[in-house]
C-alpha cells in the first residue's frame, strides 16, 4: 500500500550507544546478521503493470554520517539502510517492505552483534524467519460491508518540524491506574487536550495504529501487518483527563478485540488489494488508492503509533548498552505524527508536525505536568 502514496515513506529508527561507534564493527555485525535473515535481502522490480521482490546480491553497506539516503536508489537496491555518526546508530526503512514490528528483529541483531564486537558480549545470532502472507480472499469473503465513510478533517500540510518530548514511564503508568485505564489510553488523551490547545479548535480527530499480526494468524510476519481506528472528542479549556479518558478507554478496548482487528484490516487492506487487482497505469492506480484512502476516514489531526519497546526481542542486557533512543516517521494523513516508543524507563515521543503554529513543546510540557506526569525533556528540534 505504500507503494501507491504520493510521498515515498522513509523511517528511522536511531539508537545512541556509550561510546563513538566503529563503522567497521557495525559493518562485520550488519554481515552477521544479515546472513541469518533472508527477508531483508531483497530489492523491489518494476515493469509496466507489475512490480515484485527478488533477491538481492549486490553487497549491503554501512555508510557514514547522519544524512538520510535515498531508498533504494542510494542504497544498492536495499529497503533500508544502517549508517552512523559520533555514538549514534542510523536504521532507516522504506515502510513499502516493512513496518516498525517487521524491522526490530533485524535491527535488535544488528546491535547484539555489534556489541559482541565492540564489548565482548556473547549474543547469539538468531535465525529471523518471516511468516508467508496471508490470506486476503478469505479475509474478504468474511466481510459484510464496504461502507467505511466516515467524516474527515481537513489536515495542515506546511514545513515539517520535529518535537521530542520524553515522560517518566511510571507516572504515566500511575496516571492510567488512577483513573483505571489503559496507559496508552491515558497517553491519547493528554495528546488530545494538547492539541486542542495546539490547534485552536475544541474538535479533535485522532488515529492509532494497532498490529493485526495475531488476528490474521501471522504472528511472526516481517511484512506491514497494520490497522488503524479513528475517534473524535469534544474537548473545552476547562476539561481534565479524568472527565473523558473512561470514554477514550472503552474505544480502545473494543477496537482492540480480536474480531474489531480482523475486521478493520479487512477493511483497510481489501481497499488496496482490489485497487492492485486493477489493470491500470499506476498512476491512476496512485489515484485511486489516495481517494480511497480519503474516503476510509483515515485523515485525522493527530495520530499514535504505540511502538512500545524496540527492540525485539527485549533483552535487558542490550538495553544497557543504549543510552537514547528516537523513532520518526512522517505524518502520512494528519497534521501531527506521534511515534511512542518505551525504552529505559522513559516513554519516547518523537514527533513529526506539519502544523504553522509554534510553541508545541510548551504545551505539551504543561499538558503532562498539569495532570502529573513527569516531563523529562519537551524540545522542539528544528
Amino acid at each position: 500500500m505504500y507503494f501507491f502514496r504520493r510521498e515515498k515513506v522513509q523511517c528511522r529508527y536511531q539508537f545512541s550507544l556509550r561510546d563513538a561507534v566503529d563503522l567497521t564493527l557495525l559493518q562485520r555485525a550488519l554481515t552477521t546478521a544479515l546472513a541469518s535473515a533472508p527477508y531483508y535481502t531483497q530489492r523491489l522490480v518494476q515493469e509496466k503493470r507489475e512490480m515484485w521482490l527478488e533477491p538481492n546480491t549486490e553487497p549491503c553497506l554501512v555508510y557514514h554520517g547522519s544524512t538520510m539516503r535515498n531508498i533504494p536508489e542510494e542504497t544498492n537496491g536495499y529497503l533500508f539502510c544502517i549508517s552512523c555518526e559520533g555514538d549514534t546508530v542510523y536504521f532507516d526503512w522504506h515502510h513499502f517492505l516493512l513496518d516498525g514490528h517487521g524491522v526490530s528483529p533485524l535491527f535488535t541483531s544488528i546491535l547484539e552483534q555489534y556489541c559482541n564486537l565492540r564489548y565482548g558480549t556473547a549474543f547469539a545470532v538468531q535465525q529471523i524467519v518471516c511468516d508467508p502472507p496471508y490470506d486476503m480472499d478469505a479475509m474478504l469473503a468474511e466481510r459484510g460491508s464496504d461502507a467505511i465513510q466516515r467524516d474527515v478533517v481537513q489536515t495542515y500540510e506546511g514545513t515539517l518540524r520535529r518535537t521530542r518530548v520524553c515522560l517518566s514511564k511510571q507516572s504515566l503508568v500511575e496516571k492510567a491506574l488512577a483513573n483505571n485505564a489503559k496507559p496508552v489510553s491515558a497517553l491519547l488523551g493528554l495528546l488530545c487536550m494538547a492539541m486542542r490547545e495546539y490547534l485552536g479548535k475544541e474538535k479533535i480527530q485522532y488515529s492509532y495504529s494497532s498490529d493485526t499480526r495475531d488476528v490474521a494468524g501471522v504472528p511472526n510476519a516481517l511484512y506491514n501487518c497494520v490497522c488503524s481506528f479513528e475517534h473524535t472528542v469534544q474537548l473545552q479549556a476547562q476539561t481534565r483527563l479524568a472527565d473523558f479518558i473512561s470514554d477514550v478507554d472503552a474505544d480502545i478496548k473494543r477496537d482492540l478485540q480480536p474480531q474489531s482487528k480482523r475486521r478493520r484490516m479487512t477493511e483497510q487492506m481489501g481497499w488496496v488489494y482490489k485497487v492492485n487487482q486493477q489493470k491500470a497505469p499506476l498512476r491512476i492506480k496512485q489515484r485511486v488508492f489516495q481517494m480511497g484512502e480519503y474516503i476510509g476516514g483515515t485523515i485525522s489531526d493527530f495520530w499514535l503509533s504505540y511502538l512500545g519497546n524496540p527492540l525485539m526481542p527485549a533483552t535487558p542486557e542490550l538495553a544497557q548498552y543504549t543510552t537514547d533512543f528516537g523513532v520518526w516517521v512522517p505524518p502520512d494523513g494528519a497534521s501531527v505524527g506521534v511515534e511512542a516508543a518505551s525504552l529505559n524507563g522513559k516513554i519516547i515521543l518523537c514527533i513529526h508536525n506539519k502544523a504553522p503554529h509554534p510553541g508545541l513543546a510548551d504545551i505539551l510540557r504543561k499538558t503532562f505536568e498539569n495532570e502529573g506526569v513527569t516531563v523529562l525533556e519537551a524540545a522542539d528540534l528544528d
